[in-house]
C-alpha cells in the first residue's frame, strides 16, 4: 500500500475544491433557509421587523462566500 504524496500541487486542487465546494454548499444551503424562513417559519405581519437581522446574516453568508470565490480566483491566477 502507497502513501500519497502531499505536495504542493495536491494541496492547490483540494484546496480549490474545498473553498469551490464552501461557496456552492452554503450559497444554496443559505437560499434554502431564507426561502423557509420567509415562506413558512415568519408570520406576513412581522417580515418588516426581521429584515435588517436577516439582511446582516445574508451579508455575512453570501460575503463568505464572495470571499472564498474571490481567494480561490487568486490562487489559480498563480
Amino acid at each position: 500500500m502507497k502513501l500519497m504524496s502531499t505536495n504542493k500541487v495536491n494541496y492547490k486542487k483540494a484546496l480549490n475544491f474545498g473553498l469551490l465546494f464552501y461557496a456552492i454548499f452554503m450559497g444554496v444551503s443559505g437560499t434554502i433557509s431564507f426561502a423557509v424562513l420567509l415562506f413558512w417559519v415568519v408570520p406576513k405581519d412581522q417580515i418588516s421587523t426581521i429584515l435588517v437581522p436577516l439582511f446582516f446574516i445574508a451579508l455575512f453568508l453570501y460575503g463568505s462566500c464572495a470571499i472564498s470565490i474571490l481567494i480561490r480566483s487568486k490562487i489559480n491566477k498563480k
